[in-house]
Formats: structure tokens, sequence, C-alpha cells
């Protein structure tokens, strides 16, 4: 796994701290990854910022990894 934080970003948040796993998967040659992340905002914009991430941080990550090393 590796850990990372954002020390300063454009989106309006503080203290972002994410961790990306990886686990092989038993049958196939296959791996599970799973992305977290965890981080301080404005109530207000929580919903908008937890969206904005799965979507433009997350999902372009998992996408970039499927393009990098495969997989369907």
């Amino acid at each position: 796994f590796v850990t990372y934080s954002i020390l300063e970003s454009p989106m309006p948040l503080e203290d972002y701290v994410a961790t990306l796993r990886l686990t092989p998967v038993t049958e196939g040659d296959r791996t599970f990854i799973e992305w977290t992340a965890e981080f301080s905002c404005d109530p207000r914009d929580e919903d908008e910022l937890a969206t904005m991430i799965g979507t433009d941080v997350f999902q372009a990550g998992f996408d970039a990894l499927k393009r990098q090393f495969g997989g369907g």
C-alpha cells in the first residue's frame, strides 16, 4: 500500500490523506484496488468534494491503471 497527503490544493479542503492498497485476487490474474481518502472541509462543501474526488481523482486513477496494465 501507499499513503500520501496533499499539502496544497486549489480544492477547498485540508488535511487530505489517502491510501491506495493493491491486493492480489486468489483466482485469476487480477488485483483488487482499494483507494480511500480522508479530509477536512466546510460541511457545506463535503458532498461536492467527495463526488469530485471520487470521479476526478479515484476513477481517473483507476482508468489510468487499467490502460497501463490492461484488464477488462
